[in-house]
Parts: C-alpha cells; structure tokens; sequence
C-alpha cells in the first residue's frame, strides 16, 4: 500500500499534461449524470474512479448523438475475477465531415476529424484492509486532415469501502500524462484532474447518491456534483445529476429543469 500512494504522490507532482476529448462525455448514463457519479460503476464512460469494480460479468455500450452531426461511441467488457476486475473499453468521437478549402479559398477535398481511446483498467483490494485500489492505461489517437496525435494517459484511484454502511470514500487522479507521440510537434498544456467522491445507498429507499468534488489543476476550476441511481426495478434504472457547473456555463435553467434534463432511463 504504501508503494502504490508513494505512485501516485510522485505523478500527481507532474501537472505537465487540450484536446477536447479530454473533456467530453462518452456514455449516456454519464452525461445524465452531468459528469459526476465517479463511484457510480460505469464501464463505458472514461471517467470515474479507477479503483471500480464490478461483482459480475458485463458487456456494456453507448452511443451519443451530439449537435451538429458529433457522435460518441462506446463499447466495454468488464471481466471481474475474485477481488479482481479487468475493463477493457473502446470510446471513439467523431466530430464529422467538413468541406476543405484550399490557400485562394477554392473547395478541395472533404475531411474528418475523430478522437479515439483504447483503455485497460485492472483494480483489486488490499488483503489487510477494505480500501480498494485501481489503475487505468489509456491510449488516445486523435485525427484532424492530415494532422496526428497519439498520447499515453494513466488514472489511479482509490476507495475505502465500508459496508457496513453501504458507503464508498474514493480519490482520484485522472488523465497523467506519461508519454506523448505528435507527429506534428503539437505543444498543449494538459491538465490533472483530482476527484474527491462519495457515495451511498440508501437504506429505506432504492436509491444510490454520490457527490463529487473536482479539481482542474491548471484552470483552477472547482466543481461540485451530485448524482444518483433510482432503482426502480431490475430492468429499469433512472439516472440523474447536476452540477455547478450550471452557474459558469450559464444555461439560464432553474436547477429543477437542470436535473430533469440531465435524466436517463436505462
């Protein structure tokens, strides 16, 4: 235990590491969610709480259709093995077909832009006590014409259980930058982000709250969620959240519409 919070002590001191994708939602359950829920177990999203796990098998997809033809696509296999599990997921976005114009503005050929992660996650639990720890690698290739960028991330996490009370106490560090590919000498400035959660289950009601504390390093941004998970049978799940970050973006919606926009039944 104390070389893995020695691990990430060490790389939450490198806030070397801005590409969109790192801030786009991949999974419909995350983003009626509104970004938060990072104890929630959520297999296709690329956010959350490495340290997750899941007690069965599973294969999970999602598929977002954003405005102006964007589209978020998403496909996992969590594989848990005794206090062990295994994720392996796939989250791609494509921000469409554009007309392309030449140096006297004249059309020329058409061209794409797409990001595209490829992630292996792997978390377990200390033997000597009820905290869990985890670790997830992922590999981002993003397109733009001609233009490539391959870069390496690392997310570590961790979560004290206590079952007793049915509640989770986790923290995060999301998106290390560990090595970086630009065929094109891109230089970008990329952001830590720290994650203090919890979450609970309720005992008289079906109902799983998680709330969220996040921290941009470089922007100096600091948000607070709330989610949750409506069980209101084994087929039909109601997710929920909100956010903060209502005010800075400025949506002119009440809170109330705010959460009842953000809801997804699944």
């Amino acid at each position: 235990m104390k070389n893995f919070i020695y691990f990430i002590l060490i790389f939450s001191l490198k806030g070397e590491t801005i590409s969109p994708s790192l801030f786009s939602w991949f999974s419909a359950s995350k983003l009626s969610q509104a970004g938060g829920g990072s104890l929630i177990k959520t297999p296709t999203s690329r956010y959350g709480n490495a340290a997750n796990s899941l007690f069965e098998r599973r294969f999970s997809t999602s598929f977002i259709l954003y405005p102006a033809d964007i589209q978020a696509q998403s496909i996992a296999l969590s594989i848990p093995k005794e206090d062990k599990l295994i994720t392996a997921a796939i989250n791609h976005l494509s921000y469409g077909t554009f007309q392309g114009f030449d140096e006297y503005a004249m059309p020329s050929n058409n061209y794409t832009s797409s990001d595209t992660w490829l992630r292996i996650g792997y978390s377990s639990i200390f033997k000597s006590s009820p905290i869990r720890y985890g670790i997830i690698n992922q590999v981002l290739f993003s397109s733009l014409e001609d233009y490539n960028l391959t870069q390496y991330y690392c997310s570590l996490g961790l979560i004290w259980e206590i079952k007793k009370y049915k509640t989770d106490i986790g923290f995060s560090i999301n998106d290390i930058l560990l090595t970086e590919n630009s065929f094109n000498n891109f230089d970008e400035n990329f952001p830590l982000k720290y994650n203090l959660g919890f979450s609970k289950k309720l005992a008289y009601l079906p109902l799983e709250i998680s709330i969220d504390y996040l921290i941009i390093n470089n922007f100096n941004i600091k948000d607070y969620f709330i989610s949750g998970l409506f069980s209101i049978s084994k087929n039909f799940i109601l997710s929920w959240g909100t956010s903060t970050r209502k005010y800075s973006q400025n949506t002119n919606l009440s809170v109330i519409n705010t959460i009842l926009g953000s809801m997804t039944i699944f």
